[in-house]
């Protein structure tokens, strides 16, 4: 009773974070309104907020990021507010505010390579969120219209469903990474077997390949349903359509979620428990 209290927890804490990343956009829309700053400014910083929390790390390793959040928040923000005023324009506000958050997110991706010099893959999860702010940098350049910018999230959705989809046959899928923390549960000997039995068990892997190929699937789908809405409005209702946008990946995250860790994680669970006890048992 307990772990599955803890499962139904865990669930309802990532539609949480969930629903704060739809709403925070719109939400910094909202507050910035009486600045008079434009609206694909308001839009754009709303992302750049997104981004910060997103490299931050969050619920993905059980610890923020302040330090390094913190900057990619800031500086983008400075940069893209500075530009403004100085009289650069929208598009090359935004623009110029993108290519400072890329760069922070190098550099933070270099810093940990020199700082393990032995680690012998890249943080995944950096990649994908560099993937993202780098396709914002060029899609920022095309137009500065509010409702494209709105629309920059489809773009990044897509992107992280193709780079999480590109995952599923290596080595290291996505999900792998992100959900071995989870499955060890703290346990130094329970993460020792997580590897042992993605080594041993064909069907360990195949499960942790499709809860990742399943997750890409989701993004690319609510990224297409999410561009569809967005346009179905004018330009002057980009507040609505900011809400109404996000509520697909509400849905599709949430079924996801609860197909896989009701019917499918468990399975591999079972296998790990099963490959603990037989090391114990040695």
């Amino acid at each position: 009773m307990i772990d599955k209290g803890r499962k139904a927890g865990g669930m309802v804490m990532m539609l949480a974070n969930l629903v704060i990343d739809l709403l925070l956009p719109t939400v910094v829309f909202v507050l910035l309104a009486p600045t008079g700053l434009p609206a694909a400014l308001r839009l754009s910083l709303g992302g750049t907020l997104l981004a910060a929390k997103a490299i931050g790390g969050g619920m993905r390793t059980g610890e923020f990021r302040w330090p390094l959040a913190i900057p990619m928040a800031v500086v983008p923000t400075a940069t893209l507010v500075g530009c403004y005023l100085g009289g650069l324009g929208d598009t090359t506000s935004m623009v110029s505010a993108a290519v400072v958050a890329a760069l922070i997110v190098v550099g933070d991706l270099l810093r940990t390579r020199l700082r393990h010099k032995q680690a012998h893959r890249i943080d995944g999860f950096a990649v994908l969120v560099l993937a993202e702010v780098v396709a914002g940098v060029v899609l920022t350049s095309i137009s500065g219209d509010a409702r494209f910018v709105l629309a920059r999230s489809s773009c990044y959705l897509a992107v992280g469903g193709l780079v999480i989809l590109a995952t599923t046959w290596t080595d290291h899928p996505f999900m792998r990474d992100a959900l071995k923390s989870v499955a060890a549960k703290g346990d130094p000997l329970r993460a020792e077997g997580f590897d042992r039995t993605w080594l041993k068990s064909r069907r360990f892997r195949t499960i942790y390949r499709f809860v990742t190929a399943t997750l890409g699937a989701v993004l690319l789908l609510d990224a297409v349903l999410r561009g569809i809405v967005i346009y179905s409005y004018p330009p002057s209702d980009v507040a609505e359509s900011s809400l109404l946008s996000g509520l697909p990946l509400i849905g599709l995250i949430g079924l996801w979620l609860f197909l896989n860790r009701t019917f499918v994680v468990p399975r591999a669970e079972r296998l790990l428990d099963a490959e603990v006890s037989q090391g114990q048992s040695i």
